[in-house]
């Protein structure tokens, strides 16, 4: 089944990328930055958003943007 999103969201120890409309586990980064830098790259491969959940109401970067600092809210 395609992701239809990924979700960086704060894990126990570190942070996490969650792949909705997948079984797949969590894929666990010690740092957000890391978090953030692996779920791009796999937004922009499979054009699906990017949800970091952490920030102010949950902030989505499109993988159609072409650069990773345009937010869209």
């Amino acid at each position: 089944m395609p992701a239809k999103s990924i979700n960086v969201v704060p894990a126990e120890h570190g942070w996490a990328l969650e792949i909705d409309g997948t079984s797949e586990p969590r894929q666990m980064f010690p740092t957000l930055e890391a978090a953030i830098s692996a779920g791009w790259a796999r937004a922009r491969r499979e054009n699906i958003e990017l949800h970091i959940q952490p920030l102010a109401g949950g902030v989505r970067l499109r993988a159609e943007s072409i650069n990773p600092a345009d937010v869209v809210g």
